[in-house]
């Protein structure tokens, strides 16, 4: 752990030393977020699924379990990644790895629950790894419609979503695999997508599960989309090398921050 942990510190004093600031929107202001309380939400044409507490105890989601340290540890990098986001503006997040197996997925269902759970924000968790998607597995949710529809078929966007019984959740799952993913996330069809997205409700945060971004060029694609960027790192797994390849490859002012996974210690939230 301790060879990881000097990779990101060696990261962090690069991005101290280039004065990783927020930056002004246009109109040369920094625009802030304030959230008011989200009222109970209906879901009316959002598809309603009850998930087992189980299975997803099983699975390892558990940012909205009480008394539970790991949903604390989620609750620490919830309010590291809303000051960041709230201070810049900012309401899409991605979440990637350099590999695949780290845990960057089930880190971003957790997160996602947690900021969900904290009550000022609506979620959507969009799973974006398309070549394998995983989001749907988590919640026991099997073979559902989703992004990739939407683009193949032409399904309408309101029949992909998902309430998996959490207030103020909303999953966008991918559908079915394919491989020509790098092409369908360039085209002005997913461009104009985003944007529908991200405008259409002001207290909503985004978190994009993306795929590794040493695996294909999937997660390089949709980057330039995003606002920020969160990268999941495990012990035992992740070397030097892949650590600076994947930070070349994030925009430094997108890069919030890394979550150190799998540690024999404790999972540690860095965000910096």
């Amino acid at each position: 752990m301790e060879r990881i942990h000097k990779a990101l510190e060696k990261a962090r004093e690069q991005r101290n030393r280039t004065g990783n600031k927020p930056q002004p929107r246009a109109g040369g202001k920094t625009n802030y977020v304030t959230a008011a309380a989200v009222q109970e939400i209906k879901y009316t044409q959002t598809q309603t699924v009850e998930i087992s507490q189980q299975l997803l105890k099983q699975n390892r989601v558990v940012a909205h379990l009480k008394d539970n340290e790991t949903a604390d540890l989620f609750k620490i990098l919830r309010t590291k990644v809303l000051q960041r986001m709230s201070i810049n503006g900012w309401n899409m997040l991605a979440v990637t790895s350099p590999t695949a197996g780290v845990g960057k997925s089930l880190t971003a269902v957790n997160l996602a629950i947690s900021l969900a759970m904290e009550g000022n924000h609506s979620v959507l968790l969009a799973d974006l790894d398309l070549r394998r998607p995983n989001i749907h597995h988590y919640f026991g949710i099997s073979s559902p419609k989703g992004i990739v529809d939407y683009f193949t078929d032409d399904a309408p966007i309101n029949e992909l979503f998902i309430n998996p019984s959490i207030e103020r959740l909303v999953l966008l799952p991918a559908g079915k695999p394919i491989r020509q993913s790098s092409e369908l996330l360039a085209t002005p069809k997913m461009l104009n997508l985003v944007n529908e997205l991200k405008n259409r409700y002001s207290d909503r945060l985004i978190i994009v599960d993306l795929p590794p971004l040493m695996s294909s060029d999937d997660a390089m694609v949709f980057l330039p989309y995003v606002d920020a960027c969160l990268l999941v790192v495990a012990e035992g797994l992740t070397t030097n090398p892949e650590i600076e390849r994947s930070l070349q490859l994030i925009e430094e002012k997108k890069y919030l921050g890394s979550v150190l996974n799998k540690s024999a210690e404790i999972w540690s939230p860095a965000a910096y």
